[in-house]
């Protein structure tokens, strides 16, 4: 595992799997903050099931991360 000393940093994993049919879809957002040098757990953000969810999740966990307010 690689820590970084001076800055923050996370890592966001997308985990997908299909369930059925090809358009049924089931994701995982899971983070980890990779700035802890005590091996910090990962944790579910979320879990969704259409393209929209997931980037919906992603766009809000980089606005928590970075600080942002509001959407683009």
């Amino acid at each position: 595992m690689v820590t970084v000393e001076h800055d923050r940093s996370a890592a966001l994993l997308i985990r997908v799997w299909s369930e059925g049919s090809p358009e049924e879809f089931r994701a995982r957002l899971s983070t980890v903050d990779t700035s802890r040098s005590d091996g910090a757990e990962q944790a579910t953000v979320a879990v969704a099931s259409s393209p929209e969810a997931v980037l919906e999740t992603v766009r809000g966990w980089l606005s928590e991360f970075t600080g942002a307010s509001g959407t683009d």
